[in-house]
Formats: structure tokens, sequence, C-alpha cells
């Protein structure tokens, strides 16, 4: 928990606002939520893990990501009795801001895996994300006056992240192109994360794999050619947030992974 307050929480965000709520609201929050502790215990153990792979010996990080999993089993056994008793006493904030950190972890575990990413590796982390889209849709699940919103809506500092402008040009051609509505539709989707200047980090991650269709994920299946070049910009805005420690090299590994599947389609 230490180690949470004084180090992960910062590294949660850029936005001062919102490594507030992880610093001061989530924890205070979890002091009498245990779903919710066992979810920062989760985050403080791979965080260590990943800051100390190069100065811990091997048997101490795993003893850390060993905790790592079992508090994240046990969070997620409380988790998914609440989303499956929808009408017991949890409040709606504290199951999103848990949710959020199995989004984050998501891509942690994406991040730290050694091993070069496969396409069907791509295609599953796509659709464990789409699998939270009452998370990643949060705008209409957290109220703008709630303690944890900034987590959820505040966007880091000018310049804290890349610049997406061409890529949002280049994802406005390829719309252009686009032969029918599924593809269009999600392209624009996209189109508009690239554009925003006031979203979170959260929510510029979440956004496009939340909302994809079973028929857009069909053509990725299928390797369409212009909906693998919409999964390779999404590869970009992951890129943008590299700095974030739980996002890391993901993009490059996503966009390898595509590419490596029309080489050997």
């Amino acid at each position: 928990m230490h180690h949470f307050c004084t180090s992960t929480a910062n590294s949660m965000s850029a936005s001062p606002n919102a490594q507030q709520v992880w610093r001061q609201v989530v924890p205070a929050v979890a002091h009498n939520n245990l779903m919710l502790m066992h979810g920062i215990l989760t985050l403080a153990a791979n965080h260590y893990v990943h800051i100390h792979r190069s100065d811990s010996d091997p048997v101490t990080l795993r003893n850390y990501h060993t905790r790592g999993l079992y508090h994240q089993q046990l969070g997620l056994q409380i988790f998914r009795h609440h989303v499956q008793n929808p009408g017991e006493d949890q409040p709606h904030d504290i199951l999103l801001t848990f949710a959020a950190v199995l989004g984050m972890l998501t891509f942690a575990d994406a991040h730290t895996e050694p091993q070069a990413l496969t396409f069907d590796d791509a295609l599953a982390l796509l659709a464990v994300l789409r699998g939270k889209q009452a998370l990643w849709r949060a705008g209409t699940g957290v109220s703008p006056d709630s303690k944890f919103a900034a987590a959820f809506f505040d966007p880091p500092p000018p310049g804290s992240r890349a610049e997406l402008s061409s890529t949002a040009f280049a994802l406005g051609e390829l719309q252009a192109v686009a032969e029918d509505d599924v593809r269009k539709k999600f392209i624009g989707v996209l189109k508009a994360v690239a554009e925003s200047q006031t979203s979170s980090e959260f929510r510029m991650l979440g956004t496009w794999p939340a909302c994809l269709s079973d028929d857009f994920l069909r053509l990725l299946k299928l390797r369409d050619g212009v909906a693998l070049k919409a999964f390779e910009h999404y590869c970009t805005i992951v890129d943008s947030m590299c700095h974030l420690w739980w996002v890391g090299d993901v993009g490059k590994k996503l966009r390898a992974a595509i590419q490596a599947s029309v080489v050997t389609a």
C-alpha cells in the first residue's frame, strides 16, 4: 500500500488531478472496500515488478508477481459477483474503478510479456478491452461530480503525449475510401479519438476497442486491408501514451503482430 500511494498512483496518468484521485481518493475508499483494495494491491505489485526488473533478483520479482495475481483473482471474484447481482449495494463508481484497474492490467500484461505478440494475441487484447464496455463508456457511468471523475475524464497536460494530427488526417483519408458503413463508422470513431484534445489517456485507449462491432472484428479476423490499417492507426494512439508504465511498448507489439499477419496470410 505504501508503494501504491507513494509511487504507483503518480504513474497512472500524466494528469495531476487524476494522480490525486489514485493517490488519495482510491486508497481512502479501498480502506472500506475489499474489492478495490485487492485491485490497487494488484497494481502496486505489477508496478513494483516493472520498475525493479533490472535491479531485483528474479525470486523477489516472481514473489511480487504471484502476490499480484493472488489479489487480482480475489478482486475478480468479488467483481463478478456484483456484476452478476446488480441489485446489491455496490456503488457504480467503485465497480467502474475496479474495471479500470482490469483494463490497465490488460495493457500491463501485454507490455511485460517478453515474447512477441501473435495476431491472435492482438485480437484477444481487443476482445478483452471490448468486454469492458461499461468501463470505457464511463462518460455515462461516472458523474462529472463523482470523486473518481478526474481518473476517467481529466486530460493530461498539453505536450505530455505525442501529437496525433497526422494520424487523424490519415484516418480521414482511409474513411473516404472505405467501402461500407461498418468500415466507415469505426474508422470515424477512431478519427474522433485521434482528434480529441480533452480526453483522458484512459478514454483515448479504451473508446475504440469498447465500441467495435462483431462485423468489424470479423473483418479484422479476415485480415481485411482497410480494417487492418485502422488497427495500425490505433497502435499509433497507443504509442502516444508509451510513457505510462502500464502501456509501454504495447503499441509497437500490436503493430508488429499486425504486420507479421499480413506477411504470413
